[in-house]
C-alpha cells in the first residue's frame, strides 16, 4: 500500500470509494465541489495494487474572532477507507501523513467534525477548550464532535472564535 497525493484521473476511484463508505452521496458531492472551487488544500489517496482504497481531504477553514479578526487554517474531512480495507491502519496513516505535511507548510491549526475518542489519538481536542465553536452548529448540539489541533501553535490567543468551513460545505 502506498499513500500519495491526488492525481488527475483519481476522481472516479475516489467517487466510488466515498459512495461505498458513506450511506449517502453527500461526501462525494462535497469532494467534487471542493475540487471545482480549487479548495482542496490537500488530498491524499491510499493505493493498493493500483486501486484506490482510501482518501482524505483537507480544505480551507476561517475562524472569525469575537473582535472581527479572521484566522486561517484547514479542516480535515472527509476521510474514508473501503470497507474491505478498514481496520488496517490506512485511515490513521493518511491522516498522519496529511497533518505532518500541513505542519511543514506552516498551517497553524486543523479542525474536524468527528468521533472524539478516535481523533484524540492525533492530538485533537474539543474546540470549546480554545473557546471556538462551529458556525454550522449555533446551538452547540455537535460541540463534542467539533475538534481542533494546533499544528504550529494555538492561534487567536484563546479569544472566542467561530469557525466557518468553505462555502462548498453549504451545498451538501
Amino acid at each position: 500500500m502506498q499513500i500519495r497525493a491526488f492525481e488527475a484521473g483519481d476522481e472516479a476511484g475516489i467517487d466510488g470509494l466515498l459512495k461505498a463508505a458513506f450511506p449517502g452521496p453527500g461526501e462525494a458531492r462535497l469532494v467534487t465541489a471542493l475540487r471545482a472551487a480549487d479548495a482542496d488544500t490537500l488530498e491524499l489517496v491510499a493505493e493498493d495494487h493500483g486501486r484506490i482504497v482510501g482518501t482524505v481531504m483537507f480544505s480551507p477553514v476561517t475562524a472569525r474572532t469575537a473582535d472581527g479578526e479572521d484566522v486561517f487554517g484547514v479542516g480535515l474531512g472527509p476521510v474514508a477507507v473501503t470497507p474491505a480495507h478498514q481496520s488496517r491502519g490506512i485511515g490513521v496513516a493518511m491522516i498522519e501523513a496529511g497533518l505532518d505535511y500541513l505542519t511543514t507548510l506552516g498551517v497553524p491549526w486543523c479542525v474536524l467534525l468527528g468521533e472524539p475518542d478516535y481523533y484524540a489519538r492525533f492530538g485533537f481536542v474539543p474546540a470549546a477548550t480554545w473557546n471556538w465553536s462551529w458556525a454550522g452548529d449555533p446551538d452547540g448540539h455537535f460541540a463534542s464532535a467539533f475538534q481542533v489541533k494546533a499544528l504550529n501553535g494555538a492561534p487567536a490567543d484563546g479569544r472566542v472564535a467561530v469557525a466557518h468551513y468553505h462555502a462548498a460545505f453549504l451545498g451538501v
